[in-house]
């Protein structure tokens, strides 16, 4: 039996009474009993089927010399269980209405897992097969703005720009030849609905998606930093026409 728990039991509430445990988490059986003027045939003595010989055997039951009989939560509920037929009803509804309850959500959710199935089995053979688009990639591994994540990877040095003898940068980034060269991106056979030319591989998906919350950061920092770029900006242009305006 398990005594290292923390948390308060809740008290038990029987017959318009209630008994809360000891500092050991017990309750005394004999002061439920008494408590409720039972009659003798309902004393934890006379307890003796089944249920209570196995509550003993496993310890959540306990007989002590000159103090009585005294059972954690699960042994008391089942004593007064017992003791009353209305109690047991009232736990037995209580655990039917528990049931039915969680077999509806677990159907729902069911529900809901066979209807994504379909999609998230689709996207899995095409990572292992051709390879995922940029945009389909972000998208399962949570990454929220994919051109802008691209730009985030630069930053860090895992994307590069292909430049030209001129150093001209030529398309969009991509990443880095390690990553092509350890399974994680591979370039397409085609470039027919496929923009940036390479897919990303189930490898390449992990990895984006150990690194989706720093690239979404990175994206809304650098946003941001923009957006007040571009306020300031028109702050000084609207300061200046109104300084080179003619004073009539």
């Amino acid at each position: 039996m398990n005594m290292t728990m923390t948390n308060t039991p809740i008290p038990v509430s029987l017959m318009g009474q209630t008994f809360s445990a000891n500092a050991e988490r017990m309750w005394h059986l004999n002061e439920i009993h008494k408590g409720l003027d039972l009659p003798d045939s309902k004393s934890p003595s006379e307890w003796r089927n089944a249920v209570s010989v196995e509550l003993r055997t496993s310890g959540n039951l306990r007989s002590l010399d000159g103090s009585g009989t005294f059972a954690d939560e699960l042994g008391t509920i089942a004593y007064a269980m017992w003791v009353s037929t209305d109690f047991y009803l009232m736990v037995a509804g209580a655990f039917v209405a528990m049931r039915n309850n969680a077999v509806g959500e677990l159907r729902s959710a069911k529900t809901l897992l066979d209807a994504n199935m379909p999609k998230a089995s689709t996207l899995d053979m095409k990572a292992r097969g051709a390879g995922l688009t940029w945009t389909e990639a972000c998208r399962v591994a949570g990454i929220q703005q994919p051109r802008l994540a691209q730009d985030a990877l630069v930053s860090t040095g895992a994307f590069v720009y292909l430049v030209d003898n001129f150093g001209t940068r030529e398309g969009s980034p991509r990443p880095h030849k390690k990553g092509f060269e350890v399974g994680a991106f591979v370039r397409a056979s085609s470039d027919f609905g496929n923009r940036e030319g390479w897919r990303v591989k189930p490898r390449g998906l992990d990895w984006l998606r150990g690194k989706a919350e720093e690239i979404n950061l990175k994206v809304a920092e650098e946003k941001a930093r923009k957006d007040k770029a571009k306020r300031a900006s028109k702050a000084r242009l609207k300061e200046n026409l109104k300084a080179s305006s003619p004073d009539y």
